[in-house]
């Protein structure tokens, strides 16, 4: 049996799995409900939630990106991932806020708590434009995963990418979000145990002969001097590129759209002392065997020309059997994160363009019908994108990563700094969105430093300078906004009770 047969095979049996929880999934879903087909019905259990979150958090970057980058920069790419435990700290930090805050107000995209709390409608338009604007290359980059993946095993790189489009698109399109954190929950936790399980296979003396931890660090480090000492071999991860990444990284993971309405599905609040931990154990801990694999291929593959193949490449030396289960396990990963994405797109464009802009009076069937339609056209319109896109797939997530990044401030006064107002949010998205835009497509890193760098930074400081100078008209409705929020934390009100949620909510809409 050939490879390209074998791979259809495994695919063909984990997607009869995958349907089978899409079945379920439509079953337990109302598909005449926003909030079930969106949202899940808002009463995910921690357990579900925290996988959801990690297997969409890490795609197709992690699981062929992450190794390839790792090869190709050595120690300064991998090291900012500890910074993982920041995150889970942000998850408990904002997440439980976020949470409260949906619940209340009954937010269902990441702009509807922006406009809600800013009072201006150019904030919805502008972060769902971004919003919407950075799953293109997020969506991209799994697309292009797959196809790399198939060139591989001598496979048609479109025919990988056909793949990718028609499986997830179908059981996103039908179960709604609960089959897609079902199947997300699932995905992940295959994906990463194998990754841990090829990993210490091929570490193994019976396989490349390394034997141990303590060997491969010694080999690499006789062989590539520069590899273990920062920056790096490539150079490239001086002290502010590793910033730059370690800054966006942590913010994107709460700004992203397709984790960001995520917080807002969680059962209770409850479930936030258990997600910041999970992701914690199930991040960090991920990419102990990244790190393996990248050393591995650093050692046996140094010539390699496409570095985003790495991994199955290395696999595939020793085991084809064993290269179909991770290419299947590849595909797996970006399934859980293009399905997220998806629902994302669809949501954003439902709520913040057609429901605000284009036609206000819907049913909640006609607007989960438009979900779905926009969820083609704009899963079209990723494909066309991939077309076009050139770099490594870690260099290409960063555009996406970068972006939800700039969606992050804006939150950040939301949340904790009353003092800014509309002004401020809008100006400095709009200036970090630009800057980026140029950076990224006419004037590349200016200075050798990442220009998603640059944007945050413009935007952080116009944030915090314009929120100095500017009036806030809202200013009794902001503090109202952020004493409620506070409550809510503090355990003075609990939003998932009938009595206190109508109680909160008049509180801050009567200022």
């Amino acid at each position: 049996m050939s490879l390209p047969t074998m791979v259809f095979v495994f695919l063909g049996i984990s997607m009869v799995v995958y349907l089978f929880i899409c079945y379920l999934g439509y079953r337990a879903t109302n598909q005449s409900s926003m909030d079930d087909f969106y949202l899940g019905g808002r009463d995910l259990g921690p357990i579900v939630l925290f996988l959801t979150i990690g297997a969409s958090w890490f795609s197709m970057w992690f699981l062929l990106g992450a190794p390839g980058s790792f090869f190709l920069h050595g120690v300064g790419f991998n090291s900012f991932f500890i910074l993982n435990i920041v995150l889970g700290v942000f998850m408990f930090v904002f997440g439980r806020r976020m949470w409260a805050l949906a619940k209340i107000y009954n937010y269902v995209t990441p702009s509807d708590m922006l406009e809600h709390y800013y009072n201006s409608r150019f904030t919805r338009l502008i972060s769902s434009v971004i919003g919407i604007y950075l799953l293109f290359p997020y969506i991209g980059i799994q697309l292009l995963g797959a196809g790399v993946a198939f060139e591989l095993i001598g496979s048609s790189f479109w025919l990988g990418v056909g793949s990718m489009l028609v499986l997830v698109t179908l059981y996103s399109l039908v179960g709604g979000m609960k089959a897609v954190a079902w199947t997300d929950a699932v995905q992940g936790v295959f994906y990463m145990l194998l990754t841990w399980g090829l990993a210490f296979w091929m570490l193994s003396k019976g396989v490349t002969g390394i034997g141990s931890l303590g060997n491969l660090f010694s080999t690499v480090n006789d062989s590539y001097p520069d590899f273990l000492k920062y920056p790096g071999s490539s150079g490239y991860f001086t002290p502010l590129n590793w910033f730059a990444y370690i800054a966006i990284y942590v913010t994107a993971g709460i700004g992203l759209p397709h984790l960001w309405t995520r917080y807002y599905m969680a059962k209770n609040m409850s479930a936030f002392k258990v997600v910041p931990l999970g992701h914690v154990l199930f991040a960090s801990w991920g990419f102990i065997p990244i790190l393996i694999v990248g050393i591995l291929g650093k050692l046996f593959l140094p010539d390699i020309e496409v570095v985003d193949q790495i991994f199955p490449a290395i696999v595939l030396e020793y085991s084809p059997v064993l290269a179909v289960v991770l290419i299947t396990a590849a595909f797996a990963a970006a399934m859980s994160t293009v399905d997220s994405q998806l629902m994302a797109m669809g949501t954003i464009f439902t709520k913040d363009i057609w429901e605000v802009f284009i036609k206000k009076e819907n049913s909640e069937k006609t607007l989960v019908w438009v979900g779905r339609i926009s969820m083609v056209i704009l899963m079209a319109i990723s494909v066309v994108w991939t077309l076009y896109a050139e770099g490594s797939i870690v260099a290409l997530s960063m555009i996406a990563f970068t972006c939800g990044s700039l969606l992050f401030m804006p939150l950040f006064g939301v949340l904790f700094y009353p003092k800014a107002g509309k002004y401020a949010a809008n100006i400095s998205l709009i200036a970090g969105f630009l800057t980026l835009l140029f950076t990224t497509y006419i004037v590349r890193d200016p200075g050798g430093i990442y220009g998603g760098g640059y944007a945050l930074l413009i935007q952080v400081l116009l944030f915090f300078i314009i929120a100095q100078i500017e009036k806030n008209h809202l200013k009794e409705r902001t503090i109202a906004y952020h004493s409620i929020t506070r409550k809510c934390i503090n355990g003075e009100f609990q939003p998932s009770n009938e009595k206190d949620y109508h109680n909160t909510k008049n509180v801050a809409e009567s200022q």
